[in-house]
């Protein structure tokens, strides 16, 4: 993939919410046409094959990529930064919806001020489980990948997202540990999110793994 616009490639990941993913897509391309948007499909069994391609033909510079099975979503969103070939990846979750122009803008000022930038969105503290925790010696700094810019060459050369409640956990942690910079950037005005979107509708499908992490995390182990 060569687009190049500002070098920022967009990423949504589509769980069976074609309405919602239409809706991020849309407010998104409202406020930003020329920037190139990849649309994953994670192997979902409704109309969201035919949504997606139905964007795509609609937007410029929309590429679907169609899995054939549930990636899930930290390895779906690893696969779209495999394959994003500009300098910055922008993550969108399919339940975002954008309000106004400014926070792209705003994110990539302060990359290109800051070398040591890998990440900028909604920052909060996670515990080592990714469960919320105020902010402490023992929490580490998460970005959520809500609306979240990162650069894309440093996210390679890190742990990839992986299968978890807080996907992007192990990344940012190996992040930290290179005293990499993950900046919290206010997206209120910008953004609106739904929250759970996909989750609510068809769980977090984390398996007997997700569920003793909850138990453990729970039980404070």
């Amino acid at each position: 993939m060569t687009w190049d616009h500002e070098g920022v490639t967009a990423a949504i990941i589509n769980f069976q919410t074609p309405d919602l993913t239409r809706l991020t897509l849309t407010t998104f391309k409202s406020f930003y046409p020329s920037i190139p948007v990849l649309l994953i499909d994670n192997g979902s069994q409704d109309e969201s094959v035919e949504v997606l391609r139905e964007l795509s033909a609609k937007h410029a510079m929309v590429m679907p990529l169609l899995n054939h099975r549930n990636r899930h979503h930290g390895p779906a969103m690893d696969q779209a930064l495999r394959l994003i070939q500009t300098e910055y990846a922008l993550i969108l979750d399919s339940d975002v919806r954008v309000k106004k122009k400014g926070f792209l803008e705003g994110m990539l000022d302060i990359f290109r001020s800051e070398p040591d930038c890998y990440a900028a969105g909604t920052k909060i503290w996670v515990n080592d489980r990714g469960f919320n925790v105020p902010e402490g010696t023992d929490a580490h700094p998460y970005v959520r990948p809500v609306c979240m810019l990162l650069r894309t060459r440093l996210y390679l050369e890190l742990t990839p997202f992986e299968w978890h409640g807080a996907p992007c956990l192990a990344n940012m942690i190996a992040a930290s540990a290179r005293h990499l910079r993950l900046v919290n950037y206010d997206l209120e005005e910008y953004i609106d999110h739904e929250g759970q979107g996909t989750a609510s509708r068809h769980g977090y499908r984390l398996g007997l793994r997700g569920k003793i992490n909850h138990l453990l995390n729970r039980l404070g182990l």
